[in-house]
């Protein structure tokens, strides 16, 4: 159903406070909360509740990345919606962003609104590509959106698919997000673990550390991290190449080691080589009362067939329970069509809990 028309809508930067606690963090701890009840809403779960001051260290541009955050306001200076944008500096044709709206004010034209900004301020800084997401319930009735990679879909109806299909967007993946409940045993984690080391032999060792890497690692680890653009399994979406090596590394270690967050990889050497074949993050913040996120996780293609995916993932969840255990469960994406990894989270007892539509707009 659509509401009536806000009247004096208008968009701008939203100022980023020194901490949560300043004076002028209002806007900012408003944004929050309207991205929480979003993400409640589009998700049905509160994976994706906004933590204030995780999300202020997030928000900031870095040496690598640009960001932006815009918000709507009504004409009393309320926020009612929230624009994020973003883009690689190294790269030179895509950005990503999205617009989260309070559910309750959705269909009066804010979410448009952003959408356009979203649009200007990517042309704005030469980009021609804009690639978005929406969170969708799997339990919403009617029609599906099938993904263009040939497995998986989206309900057809949710609001943010139609918001997106309006303004030209095409789907270009479906990813699942599964969650991994650390109250369990880890027993299962661990005979599959062994079992996968077996199967790998001795030309393959797993190392694991929480950061900084082990400077001996450090180089292999970069590449590998490069590698996550071009590798992973990308659907109709466009990824360009990102340039990693240990000065970004160690750069990305420091930012996080500042804003109070924990960092801890798995990797697998190649010992013939030395090189880093496989590897898996996981990283909580503050508060490791918290889930925790599983970042980027990758088999380089020619190691693969050897359960490098099964050793790191199981292994790293094994140490971080063993470095933070009071954080309850680990959430990770995975593209519905990468069917191997999705096999191996099952296998050790992810389960489905929200699906993500992956979007591209051509400008």
């Amino acid at each position: 159903m659509t509401s009536a028309p806000l009247s004096g809508l208008r968009i701008d930067a939203l100022s980023v406070p020194a901490t949560i606690d300043a004076a002028d963090a209002a806007d900012l701890l408003a944004a929050a909360e309207i991205m929480t009840a979003a993400g409640r809403h589009d998700s049905g779960t509160d994976l994706f509740d906004v933590e204030p001051s995780e999300w202020l260290v997030a928000l900031r541009s870095t040496r690598y990345v640009e960001r932006r955050v815009h918000v709507a306001r009504d004409e009393d200076g309320r926020i009612t919606g929230v624009l994020i944008f973003e883009y690689d500096r190294e790269g030179e044709k895509t950005a990503h962003g999205a617009a989260f709206v309070r559910p309750e004010l959705r269909g009066r034209g804010i979410e448009d609104a952003l959408l356009d900004d979203l649009e200007r301020l990517a042309r704005e800084h030469g980009r021609s590509v804009l690639q978005s997401w929406n969170l969708v319930r799997e339990d919403l009735p009617g029609e599906r959106l099938p993904s263009p990679a040939g497995i998986g879909s989206i309900p057809a109806e949710a609001e943010t698919t139609r918001l997106l299909l309006r303004h030209g967007y095409s789907l270009g993946q479906v990813e699942r997000c599964s969650v991994f409940d650390f109250a369990g045993s880890l027993d299962h984690a661990r005979r599959m673990l062994g079992e996968a080391l077996a199967k790998a032999g001795p030309d393959y060792r797993p190392v694991w550390w929480q950061s900084p890497a082990p400077d001996e690692h450090v180089d292999g680890y970069a590449y590998a991290v490069s590698r996550m653009a071009t590798d992973a399994p990308s659907g109709e979406l466009e990824w360009e190449e990102e340039v990693w090596d240990a000065e970004r590394i160690r750069y990305r270690e420091q930012l996080k080691a500042d804003s109070g967050q924990i960092m801890a990889v798995t990797a697998v050497i190649h010992e013939p080589t030395g090189a880093v074949a496989a590897f898996n993050e996981l990283v909580i913040g503050r508060d490791r009362g918290r889930r925790t996120e599983n970042h980027n996780t990758l088999v380089l293609p020619e190691h693969r067939g050897h359960r490098l995916g099964t050793i790191v993932k199981c292994l790293d969840l094994i140490r971080w329970h063993e470095l933070v255990p009071t954080s309850p469960s680990v959430m990770t994406f995975n593209a519905e069509e990468n069917r191997y990894m999705l096999d191996v989270n099952e296998a050790v007892g992810f389960r489905p809990a929200v699906a993500s539509g992956e979007w591209k707009k051509e400008l």
